[in-house]
């Protein structure tokens, strides 16, 4: 199977990217002025508004910089493990895949909206709330499925066995796991 990458239009996946980005920025803003208005009031303060659209530019900036750059981390694994192909075709798939991560944020903000978040007890409402143990789920299922889905692009994209594909994702995200969890015991 010869996967045809021009046939893809160019911005799709950028456009994708940029939906995703800001459905996850709004959940993420809304979750949070929810709890701080709920808490403490601080969400009416100026500065805190200021702040807030600070994190929401940066958010939809680091989004594509992640995106750029474990795009990146994948091709080059699997151009380690003999796979053929070029960055840009690879960008334009991964890219696509994040359809999955806003059909997950569209359902989140849906469902949130029915959270009532009490005044005191959050962090404990939080992970014992049903709707929000599932709305956590959601986020990470659809999120999980990018990587799930990019192993039959790598194969068929790059040339590859199946393990070999598999490898092209697992060895980075175990990479940095390890790292993650080194950084976590022996640094901080």
């Amino acid at each position: 199977m010869k996967i045809k990458t021009e046939k893809i239009p160019k911005y799709w996946g950028v456009s994708i990217v940029l939906i995703y980005s800001l459905l996850m920025t709004v959940y993420f803003d809304i979750v949070g002025e929810e709890v701080s208005s709920i808490n403490s009031g601080i969400a009416n303060l100026r500065m805190y508004q200021y702040i807030s659209i600070f994190n929401f530019f940066i958010a939809i900036v680091s989004a594509f910089v992640i995106w750029v750059m474990s795009s990146l981390l994948f091709h080059l694994v699997s151009i380690l493990l003999a796979g053929v192909a070029e960055f840009k075709d690879f960008l334009k798939y991964s890219g696509l895949l994040y359809v999955f991560p806003v059909i997950g944020f569209s359902i989140c903000l849906f469902l949130f909206k029915s959270v009532e978040i009490p005044k005191d007890n959050i962090e404990i409402f939080l992970k014992s709330n049903k709707t929000m143990i599932v709305i956590g789920w959601i986020i990470n299922i659809s999120s999980s499925l990018c990587f799930v889905l990019l192993i039959p692009v790598i194969k068929y994209l790059y040339k590859v066995s199946w393990l070999k594909a598999i490898g092209a994702i697992v060895i980075p995200i175990g990479a940095i796991s390890l790292l993650g969890m080194f950084f976590t015991e022996f640094v901080l």
